[in-house]
């Protein structure tokens, strides 16, 4: 099955970028054609530090 990312597109404080993702992952998962996942660059960095 494909995967397909969904990736928060705002690093900045304040940002709306996640609730916009997480309404296009919402959606998205409706489809039984691929499976879909939020990254999120913020926390991405924050586990690597």
């Amino acid at each position: 099955m494909i995967r397909i990312g969904i990736i928060i597109g705002s690093t900045r404080p304040g940002r709306n970028a996640e609730q916009v993702a997480r309404w296009v992952h919402e959606v998205a998962t409706h489809r039984d054609d691929a499976t879909f996942e939020l990254i999120d660059p913020v926390r991405q960095w924050r586990r690597r530090r």
